[in-house]
């Protein structure tokens, strides 16, 4: 990778650790008051960009794990009567933002995208909708 491309893929990383954040603190927000749904959708919506912009630089797997945080968040906004596993959504959220910039710091700086490793997390956002998990 050039000088110019590595320079911009970190600040890209800053970006994303910028959206994952605003993120994480509107999680955080909904956890305290769960009747601002949209709290959840602002958190969705960061996600959002996260994942966009994972996919145009062509990270597969970090892109992967974005989707499905952001799958999950869009699954407790649509079904609040499934809730009752509240709180393991949140956490495989919450885990799931904290090991995204960490990936993607790896990747960039010379490691492998290999989604593999990122598939405890990936199965634990799956569980939390009932989706099957993946192997």
């Amino acid at each position: 990778m050039s000088e110019a491309s590595t320079q911009a893929m970190h600040v890209l990383a800053r970006e994303l650790s910028d959206e994952l954040n605003d993120a994480r603190a509107a999680l955080e927000l909904f956890a305290e008051q769960q009747s601002q749904v949209e709290l959840l959708v602002k958190c969705g919506e960061h996600l959002h960009q996260v994942r966009g912009a994972l996919r145009m630089v062509e990270v597969h797997g970090a892109a992967l794990l974005a989707e499905e945080m952001e799958r999950l968040t869009q699954y407790l906004i649509d079904t609040p009567e499934q809730q009752r596993h509240l709180a393991e959504s949140m956490d495989a959220l919450l885990r799931a933002m904290a090991q995204l910039p960490a990936y993607f710091e790896r990747v960039i700086s010379g490691g492998q995208d290999m989604a593999l490793i990122l598939l405890p997390l990936l199965n634990d956002l799956r569980a939390a909708q009932g989706q099957p998990l993946l192997s």
